[in-house]
């Protein structure tokens, strides 16, 4: 009797330990309700727009936006859409769950990424044009607050922690190498730490409170950029945000970076993974942040109407990898101006499902809630 016992208790502590499965230590289970695409479309037609797809149903509904689509952030059930135009850029405001557009952020210059410091406060990168801002932004009163935070040349990737926003300073292509740190209380830059790689392009921080910046690598061209005379890889950098120190780097033989310049990462919380890719060498590489080590690389399975990665996401509740692609041209190239798509793979890279997107997806979020 007592080696039953045991052997019906096993199964229920395995379980009830395996995180990947988006299992709470509470108990709550995290439910993946659904995929929000960014697409970025082809600057020139200005037809950015948001595809929703519904994982349950495998159903997608679009949303035109007349700009083209950098990144997008989500926040209290509505997504916060970066947008550039031809003369100034935006934040569209779009409600989740009806899908519709509530409102707009104002009046900002060629913006790049969001991330909220509190919800009546986020902090948004201005990439080009004289030397790089950051704008601190009111979302419920939707009014720039702050508009001349200056930091590093061509900031990407932002994120806020403990009172402190920390900004990528990615440089011109990829020629920057620090990272600014804003006090959310002045809005004054108290700070800079050095990763020591070649362009940072995404900051998150982990389940162990480490800044985890991920570095494309620069590209160094000659003076008339015929040919490349010097170039770098990627790497992802651990680091503690309140010193500055290195805790850990990870390097990889290929550049990190999306096809289109855009979303290069996602970090997974509740599997407590990053996955990170490379355009160039067609590939996916997971990153487990506890440990600080690479746990796989993934070879996104070819296609012949499909080309170059462009974002990505991953679902720990259904344990299903989303890379978005661009369209292939005749000749094979990534072709920005006809329908993209997001194919679905699970953890060892084969592919299981695929949608089709608008023109040159730029990225991935999840909406999630827990159960």
């Amino acid at each position: 009797m007592r080696r039953l016992v045991l052997l019906i208790a096993l199964p229920l502590l395995v379980l009830s330990g395996c995180d990947l499965l988006g299992s709470e230590d509470d108990g709550d289970q995290l439910v993946t309700t659904g995929v929000l695409v960014g697409n970025g479309g082809n600057f020139s037609d200005q037809n950015g727009s948001l595809t929703f797809y519904d994982p349950a149903t495998g159903q997608t509904a679009t949303l035109a936006l007349n700009a083209f689509v950098q990144s997008l952030t989500l926040h209290g059930g509505r997504a916060y859409v970066v947008l550039n135009t031809f003369s100034v850029g935006h934040v569209a405001v779009v409600d989740v769950a009806t899908q519709q557009l509530v409102g707009r952020i104002e009046g900002l210059p060629n913006p790049r990424y969001l991330a909220f410091a509190a919800d009546n406060k986020a902090y948004v990168t201005k990439i080009f044009g004289g030397n790089g801002l950051v704008f601190a932004v009111d979302p419920a009163a939707r009014t720039i607050v702050v508009d001349s935070i200056e930091v590093g040349p061509y900031p990407e990737g932002v994120v806020a922690h403990e009172g402190r926003v920390y900004v990528a300073n990615y440089g011109s292509l990829g020629a920057g190498r620090t990272i600014s740190v804003i006090n959310a209380a002045t809005d004054q830059v108290v700070g800079t730490l050095e990763p020591g790689c070649d362009g940072p392009k995404a900051l998150f921080i982990d389940e162990e409170e480490e800044l985890v910046v991920v570095c494309q690598g620069k590209t160094v061209y000659n003076e008339d950029y015929s040919a490349i005379i010097e170039q770098t890889n990627g790497q992802v950098v651990f680091m503690n945000p309140a010193t500055g120190a290195v805790t850990a780097r990870l390097t990889f033989d290929v550049q990190l970076g999306s096809a289109n310049g855009t979303q290069v990462a996602y970090y997974a919380p509740a599997a407590e993974e990053l996955y990170a890719i490379s355009s160039a060498g067609n590939q996916v590489f997971r990153i487990d942040t506890d440990a600080n080590t690479l746990a796989a690389t993934l070879s996104v399975p070819e296609a012949a109407d499909l080309s170059a990665l462009s974002a990505v996401a991953y679902d720990a509740a259904q344990q299903r990898l989303y890379v978005a692609r661009l369209a292939a041209g005749p000749n094979g190239a990534p072709d920005y101006t006809a329908a993209g798509a997001v194919v679905i793979l699970d953890r060892s890279g084969r592919q299981v499902g695929r949608f089709t997107v608008g023109p040159a997806p730029s990225h991935i979020e999840l909406v999630q809630e827990t159960r």
